[in-house]
């Protein structure tokens, strides 16, 4: 099904987005913006993206036909997430190869990071640092950890389909090796404790580099999903000089245009090493929308359409983002449509909902943002705000969200 939204004139081109979740949405809405054209491919007809894009194409992304029509809608193509069929991949090559359109991040690059393996040895390739790591034969526990020359605890990363904490489980005792997962996969040592960090990192098509601060990621253990990310980094200034550094000598590394994020890890003695790159915007880069005066999805667009890069500039001191996560007593004030709510308080903080018509447990419904001068009080908002989410589920406004008027962009 295809649906078409029109326009007079579209001055910078038309965008076609593979993947039309709240990333897609805010890709539409910064298109829209800078005066591109949308066009979205994605088989939820719920999809978050769809009320923001021009065209919006509702069929899956291995869908030949549909890619062809995503294809014959857009001088560029760009993705929303990693997992793009590979015969898909290889149709978007063959228009690029015959002049029908650009891809950017490209094909290659997207192919090189879809897959965790193949990204790793790229890092280790490019002399980056990264983890040690240990290939995992499916049907078969690796003799260095039978014989205990890898220690445990390990984390097993799958090659393919991990994201928001899937395709990651750590193994602590030898009785958890009878749960390893028979999947092309690798182990890294499990760090404890760990801080975390990401970088975005916006390429333009002349190859310039401009890398927003260094951010501080925590952790639902639930889930294994980003619970807060805080700008600036709440580290060490040597250490985010480093982690910034490292990121922008990785992305430097690239040749093709568009976002990228590159999520580290600091471990206990102090090392920063790679943890994994997105070759796409990231979760990481949602407090942009609040915090910064241009965020990650203007900065992509503004890259992969050949349009020059924003300034990276603090719109607030301090930023907070928490991501909603799904819990059933979360239901009665989850919104059936996208759009944000603005509360009322000293500290500004904005909830942007994806319109996600259904939920599963740690499944992001939304996020929000709290911005201001002081870090504690910023921080205070936002979990405050969180917490009142869940207060309204059991209270007289169960079941209603009146009290919380929701806007769209």
């Amino acid at each position: 099904m295809i649906q078409t939204n029109t326009r007079d004139s579209w001055p910078n081109g038309s965008l076609g987005i593979m993947g039309g979740g709240q990333l897609g949405m805010f890709l539409c809405q910064s298109a829209r913006a800078l005066g591109v054209r949308s066009a979205v491919l994605e088989g939820n007809p719920a999809g978050s993206a769809f009320p923001y894009a021009d065209q919006a194409i509702v069929a899956g992304l291995d869908d030949p036909d549909a890619v062809d029509a995503l294809i014959a809608a857009s001088d560029v193509v760009t993705f929303e997430l990693e997992a793009i069929p590979d015969p898909s991949l290889d149709r978007l090559r063959r228009a690029e190869a015959e002049g029908r359109i650009r891809i950017h991040p490209a094909a290659d690059t997207l192919a090189l990071f879809k897959d965790k393996g193949v990204q790793k040895r790229w890092l280790v390739a490019q002399g980056l640092p990264t983890l040690p790591f240990l290939d995992v034969t499916p049907g078969a526990v690796p003799a260095p950890l039978r014989s205990g020359e890898w220690p445990l605890p390990v984390v097993q990363k799958a090659h393919r389909g991990g994201y928001d904490g899937k395709g990651v489980q750590i193994l602590r005792s030898e009785a958890d090796l009878g749960r390893l997962w028979d999947v092309p996969s690798y182990l890294e040592p499990a760090l404890a404790p760990c801080r975390e960090l990401s970088v975005v990192v916006a390429r333009g098509g002349n190859g310039e580099l401009r890398a927003y601060p260094p951010v501080s990621m925590t952790f639902d253990e639930r889930y294994n999903a980003v619970h807060s990310v805080t700008s600036p980094a709440t580290l060490e200034a040597s250490l985010v000089a480093q982690a910034g550094t490292i990121a922008l000598e990785a992305i430097g590394r690239l040749s093709t245009p568009g976002v990228f994020a590159v999520e580290l890890f600091v471990d206990p003695a102090d090392t920063v090493t790679i943890n994994e790159i997105s070759p796409r915007v990231h979760n990481s880069g949602h407090l942009g929308l609040e915090g910064f005066v241009h965020d990650q999805f203007e900065q992509h667009v503004r890259a992969v359409m050949g349009l020059p890069l924003a300034d990276i500039r603090p719109a607030a001191p301090v930023a907070v983002m928490l991501n909603i996560l799904y819990e059933d007593s979360l239901a009665p004030v989850c919104p059936s449509r996208p759009g944000v709510v603005d509360l009322p308080g000293k500290v500004p903080v904005r909830i942007h909902w994806y319109g996600k018509s259904t939920g599963q447990a740690g499944r992001k419904m939304g996020h929000l943002t709290a911005t201001g001068d002081q870090a504690d009080a910023v921080r205070e908002a936002a979990e405050q705000a969180l917490a009142g989410l869940h207060q309204l589920t059991s209270g007289p406004a169960a079941g209603a969200n009146d009290s919380l008027e929701i806007t769209t962009p």
